[in-house]
């Protein structure tokens, strides 16, 4: 069975319910068609503690890092909420966290629901 972790911005969380990422999830559709058939396991659904907020200077930040690396996931899926809207980039908070799960073997795969600004939805980030 695969631990998949997903992980959203801070600030979609005033409008954001997680319902079309969990339905994705549960479906296998949008960022998780690469997984039908497969036995999955949700093992964390959090956010990222802000863009102001750099993941080695924030204690919360690293430690819900060290919480999602002991659960050794399979892969993290990023929501399309770490994309900017005006860049269409991920925030410097989001691409350190990425690097960070890159680092420690953990696969970080484009998107969870469908979207317009997901053209690589479901494959692999690099950074």
């Amino acid at each position: 069975m695969k631990k998949i972790v997903i992980l959203t911005c801070l600030k979609a969380t005033g409008c954001c319910t997680g319902a079309a990422c969990l339905t994705a999830f549960y479906n296998r559709s949008g960022g998780f068609r690469p997984y039908q058939g497969e036995e999955l396991e949700l093992a964390a659904f959090c956010h990222c503690n802000g863009c102001e907020s750099m993941p080695e200077q924030d204690a919360g930040m690293q430690e819900k890092m060290e919480r999602i690396l002991k659960i050794h996931p399979d892969a993290v899926h990023l929501g399309v909420c770490t994309l900017r809207k005006d860049t269409g980039r991920r925030c410097e908070t989001i691409a350190k966290l990425v690097k960070a799960f890159q680092d420690s073997g953990i696969a970080v795969i484009d998107g969870t629901h469908s979207s317009p600004r997901l053209p690589n939805i479901g494959t692999p980030i690099t950074i």
